[in-house]
C-alpha cells in the first residue's frame, strides 16, 4: 500500500510540475515571469526545470510495480511458479501427515496392533505409539542408544529379550526359519502368543481378582467392577510388565522352543501352550522352587546392563517355579533348536534324544552353567560339536551319538569338563586324533567313540582314566601297539577294539576285563588269546 501511494503521489507531482513549466516557457503575460528576469534567463531556468522533471519522471517509472519489458515479465512468472509449487508441496505433505496419523489411531483403537519402538517395528503387529521418552543406556550392538523404552507388554518383551542377549533383533523382523518373510518367525509367534493368547481362564482370573481385593482391602462388591469383569469375560493376560523379568524370559523361551520345533506335530504337544497354564505343568518339564530377583520386566528395561543375576543376594528376591529339566525323547520334535532354549539359568537336564531335530547345536549352549546332562543323540544335527560345550563345568553326561552328519574334531575344551562321567559320541563323523586334554577327565566311567573316523595311535594317557568301566574304540582308524598303561584301568569291565589296525592285546594287563572284543578271527587280525569276542 505505501509503495502504491508513493507511486501515485509521484505521478501527480510530476504532472503538475510539467504543466507549470510548460506555462512558464510559453507565457506572454509579463505577470507570469518576473520583470527582474530576462527572457533568456527564463527559458534557461524553464528548460532546467523540465530536465529535472523528466529525470524524476523516469526514476518514478522504474519504481513502479509493472514490468517494462519481456525479461522482467519472465522473472515475475518464474517467481510466481516457485511460490505455487512450494504451496502445493506443503499442502500435500500436511495431507499425508494427517492421513497417517488417523490410520495409526484407528489401528490402536481396534486392538489389532501392539505398541513398540522404532527399532522393534513389526509391520504385522506393532506401531510406534505409547512409549515413554526414556533412553536406553546399554551397550548392545543391536540397540540404539536413543531407543525409547516401551510401555506396552509386546514391546517390553522384545526389548528385554534383545537387551539380555536372549534373542536377536533380526528374529523379530518377520524372517522365518526357512528364510521366508511371508510367515512369522518362532520369536514373533511366541511374542504374539504371550500378548494376545496367553490369558488366564475364568476361574483363575476370579481367584486372582479375589487375591488382589484382599490385598487392597476391598470386598469386590462395586457394581462397576462387576460390569468391567463381565465385559472382559472375566479373563486377563497371564503375564505383564510387572511380572519378574526372569519369569517372563522363561515363558517366552518355552514358547519359542515349541514353535521352532513344530510343537503342533509333537506326540506330547497337545497340552503345551495352554493359556494360563504354568509352563512347569507342561508334559516333559520339571521345575523347582527357586529364589530369583524380584525385579519386574518394566524395571529391568530401565537398566538392562545391570539386571541382577539369579544368584545375586544383594537385591530383593521372590520365589518362583523355574525349569530344571526338559525331557521330550521320542516325541516327534523337528525343526531346529532355538538359541532361546540355551538361556534357562537353572536347567540341569536337557533330554531330546530320538527325534528329528536338525541344524547345528546353538553356539550359546555354554550359558547353561547348571547343566548336568545333555542328551541329544539320535537326531539329525549337523556341523561340528559346539565349542561352547567345553564351558559346561557341571556336566556329567554328554550324549551326541547317532548324529551321522555331525563331525569335525573332538573339541579341546572337552578336557575342561572335570565332572564328566559319560562321554557318548558313537556313530558320528568325528575325525582326527584324541585331544590330549581328555586326560583331565579323571571321573569318566563310560567312553564310547565307536564308528567314527578317528586316527592315530592309542595315547598312553588312557591309563590315567582310572575310573573307566567301559571303553569302546571300535570302528575307527586307530593303529599301532596297545599301550601298557591300560593295565592301570583297574575298574575296566568292557573293552571293544575291533575294526582298527592295532597290534597284540596285552592280556596280562586286562585280566579283570569281563568283555573284551577284537579282530582276532582272521589271519591278519589282532592277536588276542584272552578276547571274549572275536570278530
Amino acid at each position: 500500500m505505501n509503495r502504491n501511494s508513493d507511486f501515485i503521489q509521484t505521478r501527480g507531482d510530476s504532472s503538475s510540475s510539467e504543466e507549470d513549466g510548460r506555462q512558464g516557457a510559453f507565457a506572454d503575460d509579463d505577470s507570469v515571469v518576473s520583470s527582474n528576469v530576462t527572457n533568456d534567463e527564463a527559458q534557461t531556468l524553464t528548460r532546467g526545470g523540465l530536465d529535472m522533471v523528466e529525470s524524476g519522471s523516469n526514476e518514478n517509472k522504474k519504481a513502479g510495480i509493472m514490468p517494462r519489458n519481456g525479461k522482467e515479465w519472465c522473472i515475475v512468472i518464474v517467481a510466481l511458479m516457485f511460490i505455487v509449487i512450494a504451496a502445493a508441496g506443503t499442502g500435500i505433505g500436511l495431507g499425508f501427515y494427517f492421513m497417517n496419523k488417523g490410520s495409526n489411531n484407528n489401528n490402536s483403537s481396534a486392538g489389532g496392533s501392539s505398541p513398540t519402538t522404532k527399532d522393534f517395528n513389526d509391520n504385522d503387529d506393532l506401531n510406534s505409539d505409547g512409549f515413554e521418552q526414556e533412553t536406553y543406556n546399554g551397550t548392545d550392538d543391536n540397540m540404539n542408544s536413543t531407543t525409547s523404552l516401551p510401555t506396552d507388554f509386546a514391546g517390553s518383551v522384545v526389548y528385554h529379550m534383545v537387551a539380555q542377549d536372549i534373542s536377536e533383533l533380526a528374529s523379530f523382523e518377520g524372517i522365518a526359519d526357512n528364510g521366508s518373510s511371508s510367515s512369522p518367525s518362532p520369536q514373533q509367534r511366541a511374542r504374539d502368543w504371550l500378548v494376545f493368547s496367553d490369558m488366564l481362564p475364568v476361574n483363575l482370573a476370579d481367584e486372582q481378582d479375589e487375591q488382589m481385593q484382599s490385598i487392597n482391602g476391598t470386598n469386590g462388591t462395586d457394581p462397576t467392577d462387576d460390569l468391567v469383569n463381565y465385559s472382559n469375560n472375566l479373563s486377563s493376560i497371564y503375564l505383564d510388565v510387572n511380572t519378574p523379568a526372569y519369569r517372563v524370559a522363561q515363558r517366552f523361551a518355552v514358547a519359542v522352543f515349541y514353535f521352532a520345533t513344530k510343537g503342533d506335530e509333537w506326540d506330547a504337544g497337545m497340552q503345551w501352550l495352554q493359556p494360563g497354564l504354568n509352563e512347569c505343568d507342561y508334559p516333559g518339564i520339571r521345575c523347582e522352587e527357586v529364589t530369583i530377583p524380584s525385579i519386574s520386566l518394566a524395571d529391568a528395561l530401565k537398566n538392562p546392563d545391570y539386571l541382577p543375576r539369579h544368584s545375586d543376594g544383594t537385591v530383593d528376591t521372590t520365589t518362583e517355579r523355574m525349569i530344571v529339566e526338559i525331557n521330550l525323547p521320542e516325541s516327534n520334535l523337528s525343526g531346529k533348536l532355538p538359541s532361546e532354549l540355551m538361556t534357562f539359568p537353572f536347567l540341569k537336564r536337557l533330554g531330546l534324544w530320538s527325534n528329528q531335530i536338525e541344524g547345528q547345536i546353538p553356539g550359546n549352549i555354554g550359558r547353561l552353567q547348571n547343566l548336568e546332562s545333555l542328551l541329544l543323540d539320535d537326531n539329525n544335527f549337523t556341523g561340528d560339536i559346539a565349542a561352547g560345550i567345553g564351558s559346561l563345568g557341571k556336566l556329567k553326561m554328554l550324549s551326541l551319538g547317532f548324529n551321522p552328519n555331525m563331525g569335525g574334531q573332538i573339541p579341546f575344551g572337552i578336557g575342561n569338563l572335570y565332572d564328566l562321567e559319560a562321554l557318548l559320541l558313537p556313530n558320528m563323523s568325528l575325525r582326527g586324533n584324541l585331544p590330549s586334554s581328555m586326560q583331565n577327565l579323571e571321573k569318566l566311567k563310560n567312553l564310547e567313540l565307536q564308528s567314527n573316523d578317528l586316527r592315530g595311535g592309542l595315547p598312553e594317557w588312557l591309563g590315567f582314566l582310572t575310573n573307566l568301566e567301559k571303553l569302546n574304540l571300535s570302528g575307527n582308524g586307530f593303529n599301532g601297539e596297545i599301550p601298557e598303561g591300560l593295565s592301570k584301568l583297574i575298574n575296566l569291565r568292557e573293552l571293544e577294539l575291533q575294526d582298527n589296525d592295532l597290534g597284540t592285546i596285552p592280556c596280562s594287563a586286562l585280566e579283570k576285563v569281563a568283555i573284551l572284543s577284537a579282530n582276532c578271527q582272521s589271519i591278519d587280525g589282532t592277536s588276542c588269546d584272552c578276547c571274549t569276542l572275536c570278530v
